[in-house]
């Protein structure tokens, strides 16, 4: 060891490796060998300073001539040289502003960052060498010129904690405070948790991997890149489940655990008090749930539209638009109605008791048992008004008879001839067969059958029929029709023509027209009387849609004049409607349902069915009014929406989804092996602390259920929008509150990893006890 007297004046103590004065030599590149080796030959007392200048320059180094002559001439002064070198030298000259500024700087800069100070006045150094290297001045050598302003800047810092060290401490405080503002990853979009998981782990491992790269100690740059970079990633990894699962964990506490949810509503009302703001009330936590239900589970279903089905995602914004849509077809539509999801989640908030949820079962009882006059009314603006068939047959025959009175007098006046044609169809057996029948028939209308030409024998039977008038003609025609209906066969669910009908028909058909041509005013009371006939017929025929195929109802509109059809659909929906009010009578009837199996629509059930299309086609051909089965399917759809929303509160038990719930809300019963298996690791431990507190749980459920029941049982236009925005903007809260969640677990993870990166892991070569020396670098390149 070189002993020497400190002189008066102040002096700074430099403490090197063995045999080194800290004046000789701060090359960082010099490796352990060449310390070794020169640590040697600077502790021989026979070694010059022409030994010590030949030495380095062997091995790509250089010395100041200064630094060796001072040295030389400590050694001179009789220095004992032992297993260590100490060198007194002047004291440090005083350092500048701006160098206190530029290590401040340094220290700033290097918080928020490690080494990134070191990497700035490294780049400068390299960037001078460049520009003296291209003058000539010196040899470009960009390692060494990068490594001596790392060091320099380095020792600047350690000057500065040493002169300063309230100073920096501050300047590293701030800079510890701005790295919170790192830019961050955004690559993963969305506010669920493998979103945060993995931009966490981008973040912290990139910013691991560059915090090791700017560390060169222990295994060197790249393996602490390499370390750094995947301790971050799987400390971002990490965070986002961690402060998710703190906030479930309080979620859980605050419903289960009394006195949790009063305490967190104090706190919440200090700063509202001061800003005069409505302050939280009791229900507002599970208000808030229950709008958060609905928020999650409503757009993972569809907008049901056509038997159930439909493609729309059940969007806030969707149910809101699909319910003023019912509303303009006077459907009074609920937000329940228009989604499976959403009925069965009201369905399960139904079954509370409190107040919302019971005011909402009574609103679904009243629309239920309005529905078949809904659906009455629904068939009338669509098909036309409903009659009293009854009186509406009575009323035609009364018109009919009264308007052909004085056209079958005058047609009855005229003489009948026989015409062969005539004498053909007498001698057929549909003619003589009617003769009895038309003989009574005169007879039941206390008529003389002689005067309408029918010659009788002594027991009052028919002995002729030569001489039949026209009314007598026209008697026969009318029996002669009679039998043909009565020749329809009727074991089957509708009469259909049998052959001996067929024949008994067209004789009619065929007598009539010879009657017809011989006889003008009878053809014309027959047309007439015919067309109010057949607005009867088809009146009659109309009531029987139910029962009807289309290729019947197509047959039906081919063989009825045109101006029967409207008859035909009256009668039709008198029968539709007349069903409805029959069905509604029943407090739990699908009105609907029977009404579209009835129009030949989709048959009941969950899922989608094309129903008969002939027989809608048909009876949109027969009412004359394009696109009205699609308009009355709409209407008869949205009505056994409702129906099924009315059936899931009141219809059914106690299914496995509410059952579900159930235990999601209330905490209890829980299978915590279940939610551990699915990954749920804080759901499984958050059922394992709160298993739940039973007064507490079952207040916070039926608050949960009431607002749900509020929501999604709204009616009218205002109250419906301000529900479905409700929804909406617990959905927004929640994502800006998952979102900053994420965000949280990423700073920290941020700074972990560039602190745990940053750590200096070579082993430090002074004693035990002795502080760190201060040793400024005064290498210098070969040709200076």
């Amino acid at each position: 060891m070189i002993e020497q007297g400190a002189p008066e004046a102040e002096i700074d103590t430099y403490v090197a490796s063995e045999g080194v004065s800290a004046e000789d030599l701060r090359d960082a590149r010099m490796d352990a060998g060449d310390e070794q080796a020169y640590a040697a030959l600077a502790a021989d007392p026979r070694t010059t300073a022409a030994d010590l200048k030949g030495f380095v320059k062997q091995r790509g180094f250089s010395l100041n001539d200064a630094d060796i002559d001072a040295f030389m001439a400590a050694r001179q002064q009789g220095s004992k040289v032992g297993r260590k070198v100490v060198y007194e030298g002047e004291a440090h000259p005083p350092v500048s502003l701006a160098q206190n500024l530029g290590a401040a700087a340094g220290k700033f800069a290097d918080a928020i960052l490690p080494g990134v100070a070191g990497l700035d006045r490294g780049v400068h150094k390299v960037t001078a060498n460049a520009a003296q290297a291209l003058l000539g001045n010196e040899e470009f050598d960009p390692s060494a010129a990068f490594q001596q302003g790392k060091d320099e800047q380095d020792f600047s810092q350690s000057l500065f904690d040493a002169q300063h060290p309230n100073a920096s401490t501050a300047a590293s405080a701030a800079g510890l405070v701005g790295s919170l503002l790192l830019p961050e990853a955004r690559v993963l979009r969305g506010s669920g948790m493998l979103p945060g998981m993995g931009n966490a782990a981008l973040t912290a491992g990139g910013y691991g991997a560059l915090s090791g790269a700017l560390n060169d100690s222990g295994g060197g740059r790249v393996e602490n890149a390499i370390l750094g970079g995947v301790a971050g990633a799987g400390l971002g990894a990490a965070a986002a489940p961690a402060f998710r699962g703190a906030a479930a964990i309080g979620s859980a506490a605050r419903r289960n655990v009394p006195g949790v949810d009063a305490t967190a509503r104090f706190l919440e009302n200090v700063p509202r008090r001061f800003r005069n703001q409505p302050l939280a009330q009791p229900g507002d936590a599970a208000a808030a749930q229950g709008e958060r239900i609905l928020a999650d589970e409503l757009p993972q279903g569809t907008i049901a539209t056509g038997m159930g089905t439909g493609g729309a995602q059940a969007t806030p914004q969707a149910i809101e638009a699909e319910v003023a849509r019912r509303a303009a077809m006077n459907v009074p539509a609920m937000p329940v109605d228009v989604s499976e999801k959403g009925r069965r989640i009201t369905g399960w908030a139904l079954q509370g008791n409190g107040p919302m949820a019971t005011r909402a079962r009574n609103m679904l009882l009243q629309r239920q048992a309005a529905q078949g006059s809904r659906i009455r009314g629904h068939l009338a603006e669509e098909l036309g008004p409903a009659v009293d068939p009854v009186q509406a047959v009575d009323q035609i025959n009364r018109r009919a008879s009264a308007a052909s009175g004085p056209g079958y007098q005058a047609a009855y006046a005229q003489p009948m001839v026989l015409t062969p044609e005539i004498e053909g169809i007498m001698r057929t057996p549909a003619f003589q067969d009617a003769l009895p029948q038309a003989l009574r028939n005169i007879r039941n209308a206390q008529r003389d059958p002689v005067e309408l030409g029918f010659r009788l024998d002594r027991d009052g039977n028919i002995a002729g029929t030569r001489t039949l008038t026209v009314e007598g003609f026209d008697q026969v025609i009318r029996a002669m029709r009679d039998a043909g209906q009565a020749a329809m066969d009727t074991s089957g669910f509708r009469p259909r023509n049998t052959t001996n009908s067929v024949h008994i028909n067209d004789r009619v058909r065929d007598l009539r027209g010879h009657l017809a041509d011989q006889n003008e005013a009878y053809r014309d009371v027959t047309a007439n009387y015919a067309d109010e006939m057949a607005l009867r017929d088809a009146l009659g025929a109309g009531q029987e849609v139910s029962k009807l195929t289309g290729p019947e109802i197509a047959g039906q509109m081919r063989d009825m004049p045109q101006h029967a059809q409207e008859a035909w659909m009256t009668g039709a929906q008198t029968a539709l409607a007349d069903e409805a009010t029959q069905a509604g009578l029943k407090p739990t009837a699908n009105v609907a349902q029977r009404t579209r199996q009835s129009l030949g629509m989709s048959g009941a059930g969950a899922h989608a069915s094309m129903g008969d299309q002939a027989k809608q086609q048909a009876l949109e051909a027969m009412s004359g009014r394009p696109g009205l089965m699609n308009r009355l399917a709409d209407r008869l759809e949205a009505e056994d929406q409702g129906f099924k929303a009315f059936h899931e509160a009141f219809g059914n038990s106690k299914t496995q989804p509410r059952q579900a719930m159930d235990e999601a809300l209330s905490g209890q019963a829980l299978q915590v092996a279940g939610r551990a298996a699915r990954g749920d690791i804080i759901g499984a431990v958050a059922s394992v602390l709160f298993q739940g507190n039973p007064r507490g749980t079952l207040r916070f459920k039926q608050d949960v259920q009431d607002r749900i029941s509020e929501l999604m049982t709204a009616t009218g236009a205002a109250d419906v929008q301000t529900a479905m925005r409700a929804i909406a903007r617990r959905a927004q809260q929640d994502a800006a509150f998952a979102d900053a969640l994420n965000r949280a677990g990423i700073k920290p993870s941020k700074i972990a990893a560039i602190l745990a990166a940053s750590q200096d892991t070579s082993p430090t070569s002074t004693s035990e006890g002795e502080d760190e020396p201060l040793m400024p670098p005064v290498y210098t390149r070969a040709n200076q």
